[in-house]
């Protein structure tokens, strides 16, 4: 007899080719080791963040999307859903969010894991950008929106996510220890040679400079998880 039970998954939404690969690999793969399905939605072509001397736009966006399904491949993400916008310049978009809130009734994930729409601190002008506070704040909203079956109705109705998992967080309240996996996770790097054309010298500012700190692992993935409390009367 058919199962017709929907599959245990995470949703993990980026801006860019790679921002995923940065943010949580060893995560999703410990996820996909326990049974979850990953699924992948990267909202730009990344075509703007190529190191690689390319010629023609349509070249870069090849390049950088082969790039990604390469490394997720790496970290056994099951799809990659690509959006298409123009990198730097994310807008927030009622059809983007009306995409990702039916992504999500459809999926049904658990867990949704995305940039950290509270980071507004400007402290880092790489990690608090235009396209990737617009893509948390794109998310949030979407699991919001998947929570009501009015709002962008789908077949499947309505979605609950249980939990979001914030990476690239000013205020991590999780630390997961990868200093046993940490060469797992600059081997999903290195799928990115448009970006890293000296792989073996951004190792190593990776690990001296841009890897999360615990006081007690060498390396870790920071996230700020927010458990979504569910009303109901």
């Amino acid at each position: 007899m058919k199962n017709n039970k929907p599959e245990k998954c995470i949703l993990a939404i980026g801006a860019h080719p790679d921002d995923l690969e940065f943010g949580c690999p060893v995560m999703v793969n410990n996820l996909i080791r326990e049974g979850y399905a990953a699924y992948y939605v990267i909202l730009t072509n990344g075509e703007n963040g190529c190191k690689k001397k390319v010629k023609t736009v349509n070249d870069r966006i090849s390049i950088r999307k082969k790039e990604q399904l390469a490394a997720a491949k790496k970290i056994g993400v099951k799809k990659v859903y690509f959006f298409g916008e123009k990198d730097g310049f994310l807008e927030y978009k009622e059809t983007i969010r009306k995409k990702l809130t039916l992504l999500i009734k459809a999926l049904k994930p658990e867990l949704v894991f995305s940039f950290d729409p509270a980071n507004q601190e400007f402290t880092s002008i790489n990690l608090f950008h235009r396209d990737h506070r617009t893509s948390a704040l794109l998310t949030f909203d979407a699991v919001f929106a998947a929570k009501n079956e009015f709002i962008y109705p789908h077949k499947n109705g309505l979605h609950k996510v249980e939990k979001m998992y914030f990476f690239g967080t000013n205020n991590p309240n999780y630390f997961l220890d990868i200093s046993g996996k940490i060469d797992f996770k600059l081997d999903v790097l290195s799928s990115y040679k448009s970006q890293f054309p000296d792989f073996p010298n951004f190792a190593s500012f990776f690990k001296e400079n841009l890897i999360s700190r615990h006081p007690d692992y060498e390396f870790s993935e920071a996230f700020r998880i927010m458990d979504i409390v569910q009303i109901s009367f």
